[in-house]
């Protein structure tokens, strides 16, 4: 029995070690494919750079110049098998070297890819590219001599499959682009970049002269307006480019080129050309302007803006910074609209675009920002993240900025509040403390919201740069919400008072019976609203139109209300059926009317607020160009005063007048001649400025002095404007009246007033 089991194990033995011993060939194969994979073979055989290397190693260290050949198989899992002869017509000899590794590439081994060497592939199918999957590059190694192959079917395997070609996002198709000087349109594009890949993209620009077929045809028959390579996948069309023509449509695309610095490699469908865009570069149809977002929840965000005579908007957003982002639309015919299912604490790109005829391509905004927050809150936190606009071709620093100064921040005036220049604070306070700029400011002031009724958000800015002509040209601006708003401060609630158009307590009146329960309605408090209602209306400010409608909705609200208490009545104190019946009739007549009477109410007070509206901005238009006025001549004034002034103090005469008004933080001093002098002149504009500036500061006691003062002395200022529309002249016509006449007011109230040592 032992005899029987070790012959057994000595059979197996000896056929193990002899298996084994057939299978070690005394060269090792190892192949190697380079990215990007081309799927094109006819690409490996023309190419002058490594897409393939093969390692050769002959082990037996005693052999020296063995001459070997080579068999290539290309196979995949989908049945193709392709194989290069066993005669290669071209390729060179490859001799081996006992224990020296032997590198060769594509570059060498040409031969072996050329169509005529291979079989099991058609001329049709070599010179296009492969169909998508996982496929074997495989070499083995024959003994020239002998023919017998000395090593084993070795294979680099790699899936092949084609990159999509990039997709163009912004203009997008059918844009209207806003036409802006100097020139200035941003294409952006998504890369859709191989891994291990070398991508340039060819960008090519096209003037549609055909509106009449499709554009894309178009373009294809057009030869290009302008083309570039970029490694970007962003382009900038600047003002050093062609310029564009207005109300003309242009198209462009873009071609993604894989590349290893001298050869191009066939890996993007389509041979790398994207779609077809075009755009329509316009001055007629603007951009939205005013653009905020208004968060409350951490996963929406509600985005509003102010159109520009549009009929329809769409806003798109996407994720900042992720790589590949596209667009996502929300279209609404409303001037605000919200997004949904967002990522908390997450910063999202956004802007918007308006319509101006139907099927007429939108206008976009530039790009805001904004960020979810993380947890829900019971006030609206708002997002403007203005950016400085992508070309702004002054970027001449301003030497200072100081408190009351406004700058634009994308659509947004920004009145500045505080500043902050290197070591430097300016604040309402310190006007005295303003230095020569250095370039870089922080600090925080306002933006004036218009659909939000005028809103004012309290904004703030650190390290941003401003250029001479106030535009923000580096850095951002952030809203900063504050609940109280502390320190935000402009004019036109000064002005509300100026025009004595005290509508609170009508507008209380006038919700109080909007909101009145008729069940519960009394003769008394329907009488004692309707009296407030005509009271608080009836001054000289509202329109004799406005007051005969309101008297007569008053009236109807007062008399309706009588009614249904006196229907109540006769309902409770009816002896017949047919007396109850009658009554309920009027009861149910009379609140129809008492209902009519309170819609009616609240449209009259809509118009009154929007007239009212209307005359104060109206004024604050006339004291901000006062002002601004002022400022521009800032300079000229005050050189001319210290020269004048140091006349004074020596004791010398001033030429050309008899007396001088002397500014040093306030009116020092008010007399005034009637010389009709130039200096008189400036005199009499720098007072004015100096009056107009006080008033944007919001010193309460001068405001409530001129407001006391100018109604002494009959200034009417809305007697101005409703004479004006009277005669139907246009607004800045209007604006220039109340200039001469706050001017007037301004130094009549300087006359009159204490304003002396």
């Amino acid at each position: 029995m032992i005899k029987n089991i070790t012959y057994y194990f000595l059979l197996v033995t000896f056929l193990f070690t002899s298996g084994l011993e057939a299978q070690v060939f005394p060269v090792n194969v190892t192949p190697q494919v380079i990215p990007p994979y081309s799927l094109k073979l006819s690409e490996y055989s023309t190419s002058v750079s490594d897409k393939l290397i093969l390692n050769l190693l002959l082990t037996d260290i005693t052999e020296t110049n063995r001459q070997v050949r080579l068999k290539f198989f290309v196979e995949n899992n989908a049945g193709l098998s392709v194989q290069s002869n066993d005669v290669v017509i071209g390729a060179n000899p490859v001799f081996l070297d006992g224990g020296i590794p032997l590198r060769i590439s594509n570059v060498d081994l040409q031969a072996y890819f050329a169509l005529q060497n291979l079989n099991g592939i058609t001329p049709q199918e070599y010179s296009r590219p492969l169909p998508e999957g996982l496929y074997g590059f495989c070499f083995e190694v024959y003994d020239a001599l002998s023919g017998r192959q000395i090593s084993r079917k070795s294979c680099a395997r790699v899936y092949l499959a084609l990159a999509n070609p990039p997709i163009l996002i912004t203009p997008e198709r059918n844009e209207m682009v806003v036409m802006k000087n100097p020139q200035n349109i941003f294409f952006n594009w998504s890369p859709g970049t191989p891994a291990g890949t070398r991508v340039e993209y060819e960008f090519t620009l096209t003037e549609l002269w055909d509106n009449q077929i499709d554009p894309q045809a178009a373009f294809l028959s057009s030869p290009p307006l302008f083309q570039t390579t970029t490694i970007n996948n962003s382009l900038l069309y600047g003002p050093g480019e062609t310029q564009l023509l207005p109300n003309k449509m242009y198209g462009w695309r873009v071609k993604a080129i894989a590349t290893d610095g001298i050869n191009e490699t066939s890996v993007f469908k389509n041979n790398g050309y994207s779609e077809i865009f075009h755009f329509t570069y316009s001055d007629v149809c603007k951009e939205p302007e005013f653009v905020l977002a208004e968060s409350k929840n951490p996963t929406s965000e509600k985005i509003l803006w102010q159109g520009v005579d549009h009929d329809n908007f769409k806003v798109q957003y996407r994720k900042k910074d992720a790589e590949s982002a596209v667009w996502f639309d929300v279209q609404t015919v409303n001037q605000y609209t919200s997004i949904y299912n967002l990522e908390p604490g997450t910063t999202y790109e956004f802007r918007v675009g308006g319509e101006c005829i139907s099927n007429g391509g939108y206008t976009y905004s530039q790009i805001y920002e904004f960020t979810t927050i993380l947890k829900a809150s019971e006030t609206a936190t708002y997002n403007c993240g203005i950016t400085p606009e992508i070309v702004i071709t002054n970027q001449n620093p301003i030497e200072t900025l100081v408190v009351n100064d406004v700058f634009t921040a994308g659509d947004f005036p920004v009145t500045v509040k505080e500043v902050t220049s290197g070591n430097t604070t300016v604040s309402d306070n310190h006007l005295e403390d303003v230095q020569q700029g250095t370039g870089s400011y922080s600090g925080w002031g306002y933006i004036v919201v218009p659909y939000l009724e005028d809103t004012k958000l309290k904004v703030s800015f650190n390290g941003i740069g401003i250029n001479t002509d106030y535009q923000l040209i580096s850095g951002i601006v952030v809203t900063d919400y504050d609940e109280n708003w502390g320190g935000v401060n402009d004019i036109s609630d000064e002005l509300d008072a100026l025009l004595n158009f005290d509508l609170s307590s009508l507008t209380n009146a006038i919700i109080e019976a909007l909101n009145l329960d008729i069940d519960k309605i009394t003769k008394e408090n329907t009488k004692l609203i309707a009296d407030a209602i005509v009271n608080n209306g009836t001054n000289e400010q509202v329109s004799e139109e406005l007051q005969t409608k309101l008297n007569d909705a008053s009236d109807r609200f007062e008399d309706s209300g009588t009614r249904i208490e006196t229907s109540k009545d006769a309902i409770k104190n009816a002896t017949t059926d047919e007396e109850k019946e009658k009554a309920e009739e009027e009861l149910e007549k009379a609140i129809k009317d008492f209902k009519e009477a309170q819609s009616d109410l609240k449209d009259i007070n809509e118009e009154i607020e929007k007239e009212k509206k209307k005359l104060v901005d109206l004024i604050v238009k006339a004291v901000y160009e006062i002002y601004r006025e002022g400022k521009d001549n800032e300079s000229t004034y005050q050189n001319d005063y210290q020269k004048e002034l140091s006349k004074f103090n020596y004791g010398e005469e001033p030429a050309d007048h008899d007396s001088v008004v002397v500014f040093e933080g306030g009116f020092v001093n008010a007399e005034y001649t009637e010389l009709d002098s130039e200096f008189v002149t400036l005199e009499r504009n720098f007072s004015s400025y100096l009056f107009s500036r006080m008033l944007n500061d919001g010193d309460e006691n001068l405001l409530n002095n001129f407001i006391d003062i100018s109604k002494k002395i009959g200034f009417v200022y809305i007697d101005i404007v409703k004479k004006g529309r009277e005669e139907n002249k246009d607004e800045n016509a209007i604006v220039d009246e109340l200039i001469e006449a706050l001017k007037q007011s301004f130094l009549e109230i300087l006359l009159q007033s204490n304003f002396t040592e």
